[in-house]
């Protein structure tokens, strides 16, 4: 395929056309767990796929990808073998529990299991399972099946900090809109940029087919290792480095700036959740050279999402829709709101459709009008920027109405004693809800008078009712605050 070839089918038209143009340079580097340059990587998912085809896989059939820790290359090699064969890869991160993961291979139907050659398959797993090693070997040659843009490519999960994660499918032509292979060309000297997610989830897959086209260097290092995030930055000289809020805070916290040479980024992606501004200041002062971005969406509304440049005069902005995404604000009853009206954000793009797993009510929805209603609530401003409220079910329903939990939060950040913050809500007088927040504060200090802080800072109906003080807040494997956990301990 040359320089010049049309947009790609499938993912592995991707990993084809990149190596083909450029088969010596490095796709990524995982920080103790080695590299893989792209003919690599062509190679050995090919040689994935035959082996797959000649053991009768078939096509959209559903195969769990079972990877944990630093198992990347592995992961990467399996991942686009089974593109390539045609069938449906199901992210399985190894270190979830076994009953959330036996509730995963339950619901996608997987079939078959590959795994890293150090890592047993699950014991309950009763399907046909090997290791990426039993399959790749032998024929290097490109693949030749015959995939449509409406096959299968993933089934993965949601965060799950609403409720138990639900899975939905990407199609090939989601998962390659708009990524055009022929204007890739030829690539020079490579910068790096730094990354921390997860293995093995839908975050992690959409970094391995980025990678594809990149033309940055991807080093994948450590989660939760502040210091270590310091050290691959000073040592790469990255220039882009993805975040998310705890990762934002652990570098203000540690004052991550005075120990490492930060001074190579020139931008922080942020994602998972929204970051405060009280933070992305902070991070700013820290890091001058730099600026935060993000994209709002939901996973399963891809390729549709807002992006947005952190600006201190619109801190809880998430910017504008990208060209392929229509937006609507609109009211309960589906009708469009003004600009300064709170409404549900509804999104919708041209590529095919991503879809949930077990609910075909909402799939009938998205597929008869393409709209994906997403749950999360924003206004327009005049000059059409997004600003994201809240989502709905976190909102605080009070007697003076809808209460942003993010703009409780927000408040609490600015103090200097609040390390990290979480407000939700818990019942009142049925059908309302009171405002509660849960605050770790520095150093374990006491209570340094936050409701009278709050007090010049948030209306009535915005001041917590209750703070209670805990050591750290219940966070999932990513990261992420689990908001449920909170209301059912404390409501």
């Amino acid at each position: 395929m040359s320089p010049e070839a049309a947009a790609p089918r499938a993912a592995g038209d991707l990993l084809s056309h990149r190596a083909g143009v450029h088969p010596d340079g490095v796709a990524f580097i995982v920080d103790g767990g080695g590299e893989l340059t792209y003919g690599d990587w062509d190679r050995r998912s090919n040689a994935v796929a035959h082996r797959l085809l000649t053991d009768g896989v078939a096509r959209n059939e559903r195969i769990a990808l079972f990877f944990g820790g630093t198992e990347w290359v592995e992961y990467a090699v399996a991942y686009f073998g089974v593109l390539k064969a045609g069938a449906t890869a199901v992210h399985l991160n190894a270190d979830q529990p076994d009953e959330e993961l036996r509730r995963r291979v339950g619901l996608t139907g997987a079939t078959r299991l590959v795994h890293a050659p150090a890592r047993p398959a699950p014991a309950f797993f009763t399907g046909t399972a090997a290791t990426v090693d039993d399959l790749d070997g032998g024929d290097f040659t490109p693949v030749e099946v015959d995939i449509a843009p409406e096959d299968i490519a993933d089934v993965m999960f949601t965060s799950g900090t609403t409720g138990p994660a639900k899975g939905y499918t990407v199609p090939h032509g989601n998962a390659v809109y708009g990524r055009t292979i022929g204007a890739m060309g030829a690539f020079g000297e490579a910068s790096y940029m730094l990354t921390t997610l997860q293995i093995a989830t839908g975050s992690s897959a959409s970094a391995l087919n980025i990678a594809t086209i990149a033309q940055v260097v991807t080093v994948l290092g450590p989660q939760r290792d502040i210091d270590r995030t310091g050290l691959l930055i000073e040592k790469y000289r990255a220039g882009m480095v993805a975040i998310t809020p705890w990762i934002a805070n652990r570098m203000v916290e540690t004052r991550l700036h005075e120990k490492y040479d930060l001074s190579s980024v020139g931008m922080f992606a942020c994602g998972s959740a929204p970051l405060s501004p009280a933070r992305a200041r902070q991070l700013l002062a820290m890091v001058p050279t730099a600026r935060i971005t993000s994209a709002c969406s939901q996973s399963e509304a891809g390729p549709a999402l807002c992006v947005n440049v952190f600006d201190p005069e619109r801190p809880m902005s998430t910017g504008k829709p990208t060209p392929v995404t229509e937006l609507r604000i609109v009211d309960e009853a589906g009708e469009d709101l003004p600009a300064g009206r709170v409404g549900e954000i509804w999104l919708r793009h041209p590529a095919p459709k991503r879809l949930y797993l077990g609910l075909p009510e909402i799939n009938e929805k998205i597929l008869a009008d393409g709209w994906y209603r997403t749950g999360d609530l924003a206004h327009l401003d005049e000059e059409g920027f997004v600003n994201f409220f809240d989502r709905r079910a976190d909102a605080v329903r009070t007697a003076d109405g809808l209460v942003s939990t993010l703009a409780v939060e927000a408040a609490l950040y600015e103090h200097p004693d609040v390390l990290e913050a979480a407000v939700f809500g818990v019942p009142a007088e049925a059908p309302l809800q009171q405002v509660m927040a849960a605050v770790a504060l520095r150093d374990g200090r006491p209570d340094p008078g936050l409701a009278a802080y709050l007090a010049g800072r948030l209306t009535p109906a915005e001041r917590p009712a209750r703070i209670v003080f805990l050591a750290e807040l219940p966070r999932n494997s990513q990261t992420k605050v689990v908001k449920r956990e909170l209301r059912e301990t404390y409501g």
